[in-house]
């Protein structure tokens, strides 16, 4: 089995388009997202969308429940 690979495609909409919402178009919480960046810098394109990436849906924010039980104790100090 391969390892997945990030695939950014161009995005040629306006960056301050108002028709559509930027968590629409890219996953900034994908552990790949950092690597889509880089192939947009690489590729000089002025914005990219993870809309056609088999990995868009795969990785999703944190919710409440991931840091529920991870906060340091209280110490009892004001």
């Amino acid at each position: 089995m391969s390892c997945p690979q990030p695939r950014p495609t161009q995005f040629r909409l306006p960056l301050r388009a108002e028709t559509f919402s930027i968590e629409e178009h890219r996953n900034v919480h994908c552990r790949f997202y950092g690597g889509c960046i880089d192939v947009a810098v690489k590729k000089d394109w002025d914005s990219f969308t993870c809309a056609k990436c088999p990995l868009f849906h795969q990785d999703r924010a944190p919710g409440a429940s991931s840091y529920a039980f991870n906060q340091p104790a209280d110490s009892g100090r004001p």
